[in-house]
């Protein structure tokens, strides 16, 4: 999971003492109280940070065409919906199973992941910056499913091994990716090979892991990873997301896996699947724009 609306660890809450300060606010306040302060906390930024406000202006102007007041109101509302997602971050990694079920409405596609599982090659579950991401692998595990996330190391050694705490607690396990950790793809293969499923952001991808694609009209970049991934194991790949309702509550969806095939070159290939999953992500992030967190530019001007 990312940060607050800033660029990773550019923001001073972005500690391991912010973020021990979140988890005890969580525990003490309700979570209507905590979604408050969050949401008025996110809008503040929004309204101090000319920097990350420019940035998903141009970012959610490509998505939805609009401009003007328009586009300004959608700009408020990420912001606000990012606190809310934040403060239930926060109460999530405080709560017990009983707390955190309830937060969920409904889920489709659950039987795709039984298919794909079924195979014996594991799942690559692929998610954009949209949502409640963090939220879609506590429920997997909850209910007993094996998962794995897939994230970058934290500013601070200390933060990334609290965060990773916390998520084991719920029964995930993490794979850090960085410079610490060199053996992180091995990682993913090894997990995928036990048949179990590796969550992963890939919308921004890390470093110089990009692959060009086509998004939104315009070219991008996606992480090269689940291709690579998928040519050593054959794992399903899979696009899923968890969103936030009017209600306060989410809703978690599961696609059917992508075609992924051989192109018969391997870069050829990597890219052609890589498109793939550009294209699926195109029509849920421009139904819901006011949901995706992108604080930086993603396209080069």
């Amino acid at each position: 999971m990312e940060g607050v609306p800033m660029s990773e660890g550019s923001h001073p809450g972005y500690t391991d003492s912010g973020f021990q300060l979140g988890y005890r606010a969580a525990r003490v306040l309700p979570r209507g109280i905590c979604r408050g302060v969050g949401s008025t906390l996110a809008l503040a930024s929004y309204l101090t940070n000319p920097e990350s406000r420019a940035a998903l202006r141009g970012n959610l102007k490509t998505v939805t065409g609009i401009n003007g007041s328009t586009l300004n109101r959608i700009c408020r509302a990420n912001f606000r919906n990012f606190g809310r997602m934040l403060a239930d971050y926060f109460y999530i990694s405080g709560s017990e199973a009983e707390g955190i079920r309830p937060l969920l409405e409904k889920w489709n596609g659950i039987d795709h992941l039984r298919a794909a599982l079924a195979l014996g090659n594991g799942v690559l579950l692929v998610t954009a910056h949209l949502g409640n991401w963090e939220l879609g692998g506590t429920l997997l595990a909850l209910d007993g499913w094996p998962i794995n996330v897939v994230t970058l190391e934290e500013p601070t050694g200390e933060l990334t091994h609290t965060r990773g705490c916390y998520r084991q607690r719920l029964g995930i396990k993490t794979i850090a990716v960085g410079e610490g950790n060199t053996f992180a793809f091995v990682e993913m293969i090894a997990a995928l090979r036990r048949n179990e499923i590796v969550c992963m952001l890939v919308d921004r991808p890390y470093g110089e892991t990009g692959v060009p694609v086509r998004f939104f009209g315009r070219e991008g970049a996606f992480s090269s990873a689940p291709g690579l991934l998928w040519q050593h194991t054959g794992a399903a790949i899979i696009p899923a997301f968890v969103l936030q309702n009017r209600h306060g509550r989410y809703h978690a969806f599961a696609q059917a896996p992508l075609p992924f095939a051989d192109a018969g070159d391997r870069k050829a290939t990597l890219q052609a699947n890589t498109q793939h999953i550009a294209t699926a992500f195109e029509a849920t992030i421009r139904q819901h724009p006011e949901q995706w967190f992108n604080y930086v530019p993603i396209w080069k001007t």
